[in-house]
C-alpha cells in the first residue's frame, strides 16, 4: 500500500462513519510531510439547508490554524472528487493538492446527473488558483462506501440500478423539448410569444424578429458566435414556441453568454435543465466553442438550478450578488 493509497483509505474509514451516523457517505483528511493536520466527515443536511461536506467542513476546522506555508504544502484527500464549491474552499484555505479516491465520472452512476466533462484545473487556473487534482486511487473499494449512504446499508449494484432507471426516465423527458429555427410559417407564434415587455408584437416586429435571427445565424461559424436564436418547442406540438433561448456573442464571440427565455407557465418544469444542456451540447460540438458564460437574478433560484443542473458552474458574482456560470469544456488528450 502506498501512501496515496493509505490516507485514502482513511477517508473511506471516516465516510462510513458517516453513513451510519446517517449523514452522507463522504471523508476528508489534510496530511503535511506525513502527518495528518485534520480530518472531516459529511454533515450534510439537506432538509435544514446546511451545506456539511467533508472537504469543506475539514476547510472550517484547518482555517486559521496553519502557516500559508504548510497550507501550500500540504495535501487534501477525500473518499470523492470534490464538487465546485468544495473546490473553492480549498482554494481559500491555499492548499494546492487534491487527491481523490472516486472519480466524477464513477459517482455519477449513483446521481441522476451524468458527469460534466469540464477541465476544473484550467477554470481554476483562469481564476489564478493553482491547483492539481489526482485520482482516482482505490476507486472501487470507494464506490462500496457508498453502500452504506444515509445509515441503511444496501448493495453498490442495487443503487446503480435504481439510479439508472431514473436518468432513463429524466432521459425520456428530455426528448420532450425541441430547439429549432424559426421561419415565416412560424410568424403567428413569433408575434405571441416574441419578448418585448412581456406583450404580442406586430406581424411586421415578428417578421422582423425573424429576418434579425436568420441573419444572425448565418454569421455564427466554427469558433465565433455573434448570435444563435432558437424557438423551445415540445415534441408532442413542435409548432407551439414555448419559450426562446439560445448564445450572445455581441460582448465575446469566442465565449458567448446562455440565455433562456420560458413563458411563465413552462418554467420550473425542467425544460430550463433540458435547454441548458442542449445549447452546452451544440455550442461544444457544433460550433467548437471551449467556454460558455451564462447568469441569473439571485432570486431565480429555478434558472440558478437550470445552469448548475444543465452542466455550469457558478464561479463569482456580479457586483448586485446576481450568480455567474460558466461551462468549459475538458480538451480531449
Amino acid at each position: 500500500m502506498n501512501y496515496d493509497e493509505k490516507n485514502i483509505k482513511r477517508c473511506y474509514e471516516l465516510a462510513i462513519r458517516a453513513g451510519r451516523k446517517g449523514f452522507d457517505t463522504f471523508g476528508a483528511v489534510l496530511v503535511h510531510d506525513g502527518e495528518i493536520l485534520g480530518e472531516a466527515e459529511n454533515t450534510a443536511d439537506w432538509e435544514k439547508g446546511i451545506f456539511g461536506h467533508a472537504e469543506f467542513n475539514l476547510v472550517h476546522k484547518c482555517a486559521n490554524r496553519y502557516s500559508d506555508a504548510i497550507l501550500k504544502e500540504s495535501t487534501l484527500y477525500t473518499s470523492c472528487a470534490p464538487c465546485e464549491r468544495c473546490l473553492c474552499a480549498i482554494a481559500s484555505l491555499g492548499v494546492e493538492k487534491v487527491v481523490f479516491g472516486v472519480s466524477y465520472e464513477e459517482f455519477s452512476k449513483l446521481t441522476p446527473g451524468d458527469a460534466v466533462p469540464l477541465d476544473r484545473e484550467e477554470l481554476l487556473g483562469k481564476l489564478g488558483i493553482r491547483m492539481k487534482l489526482t485520482g482516482p486511487v482505490l476507486e472501487d473499494e470507494g464506490m462500496h462506501v457508498f453502500e452504506w449512504w444515509g445509515g441503511e446499508y444496501r448493495p453498490l449494484e442495487e443503487l446503480i440500478a435504481e439510479m439508472a432507471e431514473i436518468k432513463a426516465a429524466d432521459k425520456t423527458r428530455e426528448e420532450r423539448v425541441i430547439l429549432r429555427s424559426v421561419t415565416e410559417e412560424d410568424l403567428p407564434e413569433v408575434a405571441r410569444t416574441w419578448p418585448s415587455d412581456h406583450r404580442p408584437v406586430s406581424e411586421t416586429e415578428a417578421r422582423g424578429a425573424i429576418s434579425y435571427m436568420r441573419d444572425s445565424c448565418a454569421k455564427n461559424t466554427k469558433g465565433c458566435i455573434h448570435h444563435l436564436c432558437l424557438a423551445v418547442c415540445g415534441t408532442e406540438d413542435p409548432q407551439t414556441i414555448m419559450g426562446w433561448c439560445g448564445l450572445d456573442g455581441r460582448r465575446n464571440h469566442a465565449e458567448p453568454e446562455i440565455f433562456i427565455l420560458l413563458d411563465e407557465e413552462y418554467r420550473n418544469k425542467g425544460y430550463g435543465t433540458q435547454c441548458v444542456k442542449e445549447l452546452l451540447r451544440m455550442a461544444a460540438e457544433d460550433y467548437g466553442l471551449l467556454s460558455v458564460h451564462g447568469g441569473c437574478d439571485k432570486e431565480n433560484i429555478g434558472s440558478r438550478r437550470a445552469m448548475e443542473k444543465g452542466g455550469m458552474v457558478q464561479y463569482g458574482t456580479e457586483d448586485n450578488g446576481d450568480p455567474v456560470f460558466r461551462f468549459t469544456v475538458k480538451e480531449k488528450d
